[in-house]
C-alpha cells in the first residue's frame, strides 16, 4: 500500500511540481487525506536531501557550536557560586539631548561592557588556532546595567541586544547603543549663562557586588571624540566616581554604584540678546527720563514707558523661564529691582511738576535746607535749573517792577521752589545711578566660560 500511495505522489509532468496524480490514491476520503499527507512528508524528505548541500565543517562554526552546546545563558558564568563576575564599563558618548523645560535629559552613546565567562574558554590549537570569534548578545550571559534615576515615563530596558566578541580565554566584550533618560534638576540662577549638573546613576538592580561588581572600564572609561552637541547645550566635561555601595541595613553584602555628571553649559548668545541687552536698553531709559525737564510732559511719558518696558519684559521671560525651577533666576531679581526705580521715577515726575506750580513760599526750613545745599560743595552736584527761560523771564520782570513788594517777592518764591526741585531730582537721580551700578554687578549674569 505504501509503495502504491507513494507511486501515486509522482509528480504528473515528471518535473519538480507540486501537482500529484489522483489517479492512483485510495478514493474512499479518509484513506485519501491519509495519503496526502504522506505525498507532503515525502515531498519534505525529497527536499532536505539535497547532494549538492556542502557540509558546515569550517573551524569557526564548529567552534561556535561547542560554546553553545548545553549553555545555560540565565545563571552567572561562574564555576563557584562565590565567584564575582567583574565587569568593566565605559562610554562613548554620541549626543545628549537636554530638556530644561522638562528637567529630563537622554544620553546616547555606545556602552562598552567587558567580563569573563568561565564557560566561554577554549583551546586556539583544537580549532585551527582561532581565538576570537562573533557570538550574539541573547545567547550568552550578559549584565543588566540599571540606571537609578531614569525617567519612569519613559520605558528602558536594561537588556541589550548586540554582536559580542568573545576570545579564547572567556573574556567577553559587547558595545550596544543605548540611550539613557534620567532626571536633572535645574539651576537656573545665572541663566541665561547657566550651567547644568546631570547625573547618571548606574548600577544592578538586584545583584549584590559580590555577584556582579561593575567598575570602570581602566583603559577609557568615557570617551568623547566622536561627541557632538545638542542644540543649545555644550558639554564642558564628564565626571565619575565610584560608590563601594556599603549601607548599614546591609553589612554583608555591598551594592556599588558607577556615577556620571555631565556639566553642560547653554549656547547664550540668543538668550543674551533677548535678555541682557533689553534689561541694560531699560536701565539707561530710566535714567535718562531722570534726567530730562519736567515744563512739559516729555519726562513724563518716558518714565511711564520704561515703567511699561519692564512688566513687558518680565512678562517675556515668564515664558522661557521654567515655573518649577530649583531657584529665581537672577536677572528676574533685576527686573524686579529695577521696576521699582522705575516707578519711583514716575512718582517723582509727578512730585516735581506739582512743586513746579506752587506760588506759596516753602517752610522755612526748607529754605534753610535748600541754602545749605546751594551754598556747600554739594552745589557741584546739582544739576541746572529745569526751567532757565522761565528764570530769566522772572529776573526782567523783576528789574523792571519797583511798584510793590509782591512783584519782588514772588519771583524769588518761584525760583526756591525751582532750586529745590533741582536738589530733590539731583539727589534721586545720584541714587538711582549708584543703584543701578550696584544692580548690574550683582544681577546681571555673565558667562564665566
Amino acid at each position: 500500500m505504501l509503495q502504491q500511495w507513494q507511486a501515486g505522489c509522482v509528480p504528473a509532468d515528471g518535473q519538480s511540481s507540486n501537482r500529484m496524480r489522483p489517479s492512483m490514491l485510495p478514493r474512499t476520503y479518509p484513506v485519501r487525506a491519509l495519503a496526502l499527507w504522506a505525498c507532503v512528508l515525502l515531498a519534505r524528505a525529497d527536499t532536505d536531501d539535497c547532494p549538492n548541500k556542502k557540509e558546515e565543517v569550517t573551524e569557526d562554526a564548529r567552534l561556535r557550536k561547542d560554546l553553545k552546546c548545553a549553555y545555560n545563558s540565565e545563571y552567572r558564568p561562574v564555576l563557584h557560586h562565590q565567584d564575582t563576575v567583574n565587569v568593566e564599563v565605559g562610554f562613548l558618548l554620541k549626543y545628549i539631548s537636554f530638556d530644561y523645560l522638562e528637567e529630563t535629559f537622554t544620553v546616547h552613546s555606545w556602552v562598552t561592557m567587558t567580563w569573563k565567562d568561565e564557560f566561554l574558554k577554549w583551546k586556539p590549537s583544537d580549532y585551527a588556532g582561532i581565538n576570537m570569534t562573533l557570538l550574539e548578545s541573547h545567547e550568552i550571559w550578559t549584565p543588566r546595567l540599571a540606571l537609578f534615576n531614569a525617567d519612569a515615563s519613559r520605558y528602558q530596558s536594561d537588556s541589550f541586544y548586540t554582536t559580542c566578541k568573545v576570545r579564547n580565554n572567556g573574556s567577553v566584550t559587547c558595545v550596544p547603543h543605548m540611550a539613557h533618560s534620567g532626571i536633572c534638576r535645574t539651576t537656573l540662577r545665572r541663566w541665561p549663562y547657566d550651567a547644568q549638573n546631570c547625573t547618571l546613576y548606574f548600577g544592578s538592580w538586584m545583584h549584590t557586588g559580590e555577584q556582579i561588581n561593575f567598575t570602570f572600564d581602566a583603559a577609557q572609561a568615557v570617551n568623547t571624540d566622536e561627541y557632538q552637541d545638542g542644540p543649545g547645550w555644550r558639554l564642558l566635561h564628564v565626571a565619575k566616581k565610584r560608590f563601594p555601595g556599603k549601607y548599614s541595613c546591609c553589612p554583608n553584602d555591598t551594592y556599588p554604584m558607577l556615577k556620571y555628571t555631565f556639566v553642560m553649559q547653554r549656547e547664550a548668545a540668543g538668550p543674551a540678546a533677548i535678555v541682557v541687552v533689553p534689561s541694560i536698553a531699560i536701565v539707561i531709559l530710566t535714567l535718562i527720563s531722570l534726567m530730562l525737564d519736567i515744563k512739559d510732559n516729555t519726562r513724563l511719558i518716558v518714565a511711564c514707558f520704561s515703567l511699561f518696558c519692564h512688566f513687558i519684559f518680565l512678562t517675556e521671560i515668564g515664558y522661557d523661564i521654567p515655573k518649577e525651577s530649583a531657584d529665581t533666576p537672577i536677572i528676574l531679581l533685576f527686573i524686579r529691582d529695577s521696576m521699582v526705580v522705575s516707578l519711583f521715577a514716575v512718582l517723582l515726575t509727578l512730585v516735581l511738576m506739582s512743586l513746579r506750580t506752587r506760588a506759596s513760599p516753602p517752610p522755612t526750613w526748607l529754605l534753610r535746607v535748600t541754602r545749605f545745599v546751594a551754598a556747600g560743595p554739594v552745589k557741584y552736584a546739582v544739576f541746572t535749573e529745569f526751567d532757565p527761560d522761565r528764570a530769566s523771564d522772572e529776573k526782567v520782570t523783576l528789574s523792571e517792577d519797583d511798584a510793590g513788594t509782591s512783584a519782588v517777592e514772588e519771583p524769588k518764591e518761584v525760583s526756591s521752589w525751582l532750586q529745590l526741585s533741582n536738589i530733590m531730582n539731583s539727589a534721586v537721580f545720584i541714587v538711582s545711578l549708584i543703584t543701578y551700578a550696584v544692580l548690574l554687578g550683582v544681577y546681571i549674569p555673565r558667562d564665566p566660560y
